[in-house]
């Protein structure tokens, strides 16, 4: 009988332990939910590289492809996200202060916050990003003259980024969503004379 008590005392300290040892974001932080158990919360714009970036824009999803112009610019101030169809028709706007996120239109197929997460990913300096991650890894390599950054969530692959080219205005990003079974490529458009 003692044993037994023993037992369960052991196995209670332990079950404890293991939840205690979970880090949580602040109160009042803007999280992203990424997998199962895994978030990102959003960083401030002043934290990500200023950007004023057009890419052409393809997004797969099993047999579906969408291709349209995103506009991407960071200040300090602000992220300011835009999407226009191939013929110039508005598409969507995001724009996150750091505070308050503000879509147009507000479509829950969209998921502005996701997209934010994506591109703070993509983005950001990885030992800024690191401490807004829970339950999540970031692991950044080089591989076939890309980098490559892996976000898993104990262990698991929930997005691979490489990305082509030094700056992000002039880069190529290969993003890829295994478990939604999504992939985006986004090529630099240059300014022509």
């Amino acid at each position: 009988m003692t044993s037994r008590r023993c037992l369960g005392l052991l196995c209670l300290t332990l079950l404890m332990a293991g939840c205690a040892s979970v880090r949580m974001p602040p109160k009042g932080s803007d999280c992203v939910r990424i997998g199962p158990s895994g978030l990102i919360c959003l960083l401030a714009p002043a934290q990500l590289p200023a950007i004023d970036a057009r890419h052409m824009v393809t997004v797969r999803r099993a047999e579906q492809s969408d291709t349209f112009l995103g506009r991407l610019r960071i200040d300090r101030e602000a992220l300011r996200l835009a999407g226009t169809s191939l013929f110039g028709a508005h598409l969507f706007t995001i724009t996150w202060d750091g505070r308050r996120l503000v879509s147009a239109p507000a479509d829950s197929k969209m998921r502005p916050r996701l997209m934010l997460a994506m591109l703070q990913v993509a983005l950001a300096d990885p030992g800024i990003l690191e401490p807004h991650l829970y339950e999540l890894e970031l692991e950044v390599g080089h591989r076939r003259g890309a980098e490559a950054r892996l976000l898993l969530e104990h262990g698991r692959l929930v997005t691979r980024i490489e990305i082509r080219g030094r700056q992000p205005a002039e880069a190529t990003f290969d993003m890829k969503v295994p478990p939604a079974g999504l992939t985006l490529h986004l090529q630099p458009l240059t300014e022509t004379p």
